[in-house]
């Protein structure tokens, strides 16, 4: 990796609230465009709490930061939000304007999770039936999920307070991924936890309540992959990655399992591939088999080395060298044959995403780090050279670690010019934005 530190600048105000509390800023997830389409104004959150998790019907804001004065501008409040993803807040376009962009996230409504669509001054326009989880390229179809199903197996990625009514199923048939018409509201039942169980037998999780999570449409919009992760007896979390295609209501089901062991963030590359974290951890087993001494031996050591592991920092490295993680390309065809990709360079899990436009589209993707030794890195991939550079290692307070942990989840502008970062470097949440046109304008080399 080459080192090339990169201008930061911190785009949110350091301000307080009225009774002398510091405001928390957050965009949220990494898949989630925060810029206004001229780049003027950055869509985010912001809470006078920081050190754990929101209580059930607790508010966060929802406003715009003014990209050069650093102002705030309040325009909503959300009761259905986390850190990780925030209240999944994000820019469409108004479907009778398209000059226009309106603001949509998810909230509370009668006791029922809806999303909400704003105009840019915070006027509400509709609510719709279901929250959303992703939107599709056109802008005109989203996919959700079921937020309390996440409380039961994932709090960090649900919202407090929501019900799981199948919270003592396994696999239930009724919850899964939907779809919905982002102009209609009207929804249809795609795949359930039950048919994910269910594919290919010789792996399912009977131990503990299946879910599924991070659902992404691939750049077309006619397929999205998401995530199956069960708990196995021996404590170990097992990843499936799937797709499906978006019309799966109507036609012909065509249900894929890339790949089974971890599988942590992504990005679709195209079409037909998918850059992944991920491991085939095959010398620990794979679910639902029985496994052999040499597994059972490696999850012993897996145990007893951890918190030496902690202890150290959380070296990023060893889980490279050791269980052999990895980013990987994957084929979206079934059991597909999986690429290493920037090996020996990139050797930390990170939350991966290419950039859409600029002079290079496809060309770069930037990705993070956790904390390591207490600093968290952020990379710029060339892919065109094959080359990596570290723009980036900033501060991880320990107190922003674990269920509540600030992970940079960096993002593209629309020009990728820029990448704006979450990070609490200074003790406090704050959004960042780091200057990467010398790479992605320039060519790199």
């Amino acid at each position: 990796m080459i080192q090339r530190p990169l201008p930061i600048r911190c785009l949110t105000p350091r301000d307080r609230d009225e009774r002398g509390n510091a405001w928390h800023y957050w965009v949220g997830y990494y898949d989630k465009q925060p810029w206004s389409r001229d780049g003027t104004r950055l869509l985010c959150h912001r809470a006078t709490f920081a050190d754990r998790f929101p209580r059930a019907g607790e508010p966060c804001e929802i406003g715009v930061v003014d990209t050069t004065s650093g102002a705030f501008t309040t325009l909503a409040t959300s009761r259905a939000w986390n850190w990780q993803q925030g209240a999944m807040a994000q820019w469409i376009p108004d479907p009778n304007n398209p000059e226009r962009e309106l603001i949509l996230f998810n909230d509370l409504r009668d006791a029922q999770h809806a999303a909400i669509i704003i105009d840019a001054a915070g006027n509400e326009q509709r609510t719709l039936p279901a929250p959303v989880y992703a939107v599709s390229p056109d802008k005109r179809t989203t996919l959700t999920l079921s937020f309390a199903r996440l409380n039961t197996c994932r709090p960090e990625y649900g919202v407090p307070g929501l019900v799981d009514p199948n919270a003592s199923v396994i696999a239930p048939e009724n919850d899964g991924v939907w779809r919905m018409d982002l102009a209609t509201g009207e929804r249809a039942f795609l795949v359930s936890i039950a048919d994910l169980a269910a594919h290919d037998p010789d792996e399912r999780g009977t131990h503990r309540p299946n879910h599924v999570n991070h659902l992404m449409f691939n750049t077309s919009g006619t397929r999205f992959c998401m995530l199956h992760r069960f708990e196995r007896p021996d404590g170990i979390t097992q990843s499936r990655l799937f797709t499906l295609n978006l019309d799966a209501d109507t036609a012909p089901r065509d249900l894929r399992l890339l790949m089974s062991g971890m599988v942590s963030h992504f990005d679709w590359r195209d079409d037909r591939t998918i850059l992944a974290w991920a491991g085939h951890r095959k010398l620990l087993g794979a679910g639902g088999q029985s496994r052999s001494p040499v597994a059972l031996a490696m999850n012993l050591a897996r145990r007893t080395l951890k918190p030496v592991y902690y202890a150290l920092g959380k070296p990023r490295v060893l889980m490279n060298k050791i269980v052999k993680d990895s980013y990987l390309l994957i084929p979206d065809t079934e059991h597909a044959d999986t690429q290493r990709y920037a090996m020996g360079e990139l050797i930390c899990d990170g939350h991966c995403t290419y950039n859409r436009a600029g002079p290079f589209p496809g060309r770069f993707f930037v990705t993070d780090g956790y904390p390591d030794r207490g600093r968290q890195p952020l990379f710029i991939w060339d892919t065109k050279d094959n080359i990596g550079y570290t723009v980036g290692r900033y501060d991880s307070p320990k107190q922003f670690d674990g269920d509540i942990r600030v992970d940079l989840h960096p993002r593209f502008s629309h020009d990728a010019a820029r990448v704006c970062v979450d990070s609490a470097m200074d003790g406090a949440r704050k959004i960042y934005e780091v200057d990467v046109s010398s790479l992605t304008h320039a060519g790199a080399r």
